[in-house]
């Protein structure tokens, strides 16, 4: 029973009662006799039954209420720098955007009976989008694939060997789950969907069911729904002779008997699966695993540890008199093609000047929304930068004022597809943060991997020795896991090439 109409069945309940002693009145009072008093017991008696229904209504959703709040339950985080390090915790920045996409408006249906509902709704009319919490997926996907994690590591707030303060919920798998399956990648989306159930557990199951709309029942079934949907490499058809339909319409069978058994049955096949350890079915997965390409090989670390050339650090004085008094400090990481390493050339006071852009106008989507630049020209310290540029490169910087600000969403990167640009002379990257986890820059053909560092700077020369696209420059970020990458980049082109191109690094 609803709460509105419960109380439009008490209203009706104290109007039929107060009727009925008007009527009455008209022949006696109640104060004028014990007897007639009864019936005001009788019917106190019959509204604080009513109230009783109202009472067991609330305290019902008052629970749900307190059970939500313990699952969301974090320190406040006030400060915009707070609030950035929250977010920058992958897990912490899926499960936020798919709370206020997903579960959020469930409770305005669920709570539709209180006043605050209005409020609600004008505050839910900013919450993301299907697209935003679609990107947000694939990002964490992206991770997943890339850093060769675990499904149930990840829910956990394990990240690459290390243990963070954040987990996912049963809607926050499922949703994972349920994105790789409608991609048809059954087999990762088994170890998503068995991770949400091993997660729905007392007490919040109830809220999961009751308010967000996930039951139990169709979990499952998802669940079975994957499991024969996955490829078993194990067992193909070893007779000679038989057609490469057998198979098929054995699938087809199979997938059929699950639409059709009953839940129960479901149930407990889905509980004979999670008696097993998780580690079987991760150890289980590895053996079918493909094989890493050149990106998630550098990604992961798996490229062998590179010599040190010798004299690789020195400090650069020739290119301007300033230098003289104060030189850079340059480290040389590979020597063909010349790409070279400037320590400490972007001040504290620099990056923060050119973040502070980002408050006052809108940043542009690239690259399937996972990064965000902003094109620099009159910014505060732009020309300091390019000076320094000058100062690095040797290039002159006087017709080519454009910067590029780049901000790396959940999961973003930028992969080695980026097509060689004939007219570009050189690259530099100003890093304009710190990474914890991720972010490095990685050239797959020289094996070279960069991790960010604030303050530094990265510089390599784009063309080889007979003025061509050197394919050894080719480069990709790797997706951020923890931490919010800020990079600064200057794509410096040949003067006659114009009009410039978004400058991508």
């Amino acid at each position: 029973m609803t709460w509105f109409s419960t109380l439009f069945y008490t209203f009706l309940i104290i109007r039929a009662a107060f009727c009925t002693a008007e009527m009455e009145n008209e022949m006696f009072l109640y104060s004028t006799s014990v007897g007639s008093m009864s019936k005001l017991v009788q019917l106190e008696n019959k509204l604080m039954s009513s109230l009783q229904v109202i009472a067991k209504d609330m305290q019902q959703k008052l629970n749900m209420i307190r059970l939500y709040q313990q699952l969301l339950k974090r320190s406040t985080e006030d400060s915009s720098v707070g609030q950035e390090e929250y977010v920058a915790n992958p897990l912490n920045a899926f499960a936020l955007l798919r709370r206020l996409q997903q579960d959020w408006p469930k409770w305005l249906t669920y709570l539709k009976t209180q006043p605050e509902i209005v409020e609600m709704q004008q505050q839910l009319q900013k919450a993301p989008n299907e697209k935003d919490l679609q990107t947000a997926i694939k990002g964490l996907l992206r991770i997943e694939r890339i850093y060769d994690l675990e499904a149930s590591h990840m829910a956990k707030g394990l990240l690459l060997g290390n243990q963070y303060d954040s987990f996912l919920t049963a809607p926050d798998c499922v949703a994972l789950a349920d994105n790789l399956f409608n991609r048809t990648e059954y087999s990762r989306s088994t170890h998503w969907y068995r991770t949400a159930i091993r997660l729905y557990k007392k007490p919040h199951g109830k809220l999961f069911g009751r308010v967000l709309g996930l039951k139990r029942k169709v979990l499952n079934r998802k669940y079975a729904q994957a499991i024969v949907y996955e490829p078993d490499v194990s067992q193909e058809p070893q007779v000679s002779g038989v057609e490469p339909e057998w198979k098929d319409n054995v699938d087809n069978v199979i997938r059929q008997l699950v639409s059709q058994s009953s839940s129960d049955k479901i149930q407990y096949m889905v509980n004979k699966y999670l008696e097993v350890n998780e580690q079987i079915f991760i150890d289980q997965r590895a053996k079918h695993k493909a094989k890493p390409n050149a990106v998630e090989k550098g990604c992961r670390g798996l490229w062998p540890k590179r010599q040190t050339l010798p004299l690789t650090c020195r400090y650069v004085q020739q290119h301007s008199a300033y230098l003289r008094l104060a030189p850079l400090k340059m480290e040389i990481l590979s020597l063909q093609p010349l790409i070279q390493l400037y320590h400490d050339v972007l001040h504290d006071s620099e990056i923060e000047a050119v973040k502070n852009v980002t408050n006052h106008r809108a940043m542009a989507e690239n690259l399937a929304s996972t990064v965000k630049l902003i094109t620099l020209r009159d910014a505060p310290h732009t020309q300091n930068m390019h000076r320094r540029i000058t100062d690095m490169s040797g290039l002159d910087m006087a017709q080519n004022n454009t910067l590029h600000l780049l901000n790396f969403g959940l999961g973003g990167y930028l992969g080695k597809q980026l097509k060689l640009q004939g007219n570009r002379i050189a690259t530099v990257i100003f890093y304009a943060s710190d990474v914890q986890l991720g972010g490095a820059t990685i050239f797959p053909r020289l094996q070279l991997v960069v991790k960010p560092k604030r303050g530094s700077a990265l510089l390599w020369y784009n063309l080889n020795a007979a003025g061509k696209p050197d394919p050894l420059t080719r480069h990709a970020v790797c997706p951020v896991v923890v931490g919010s990458r800020w990079a600064i980049s200057k794509c410096i082109e040949d003067q006659q090439q114009l009009p410039k191109k978004l400058c991508l690094a």
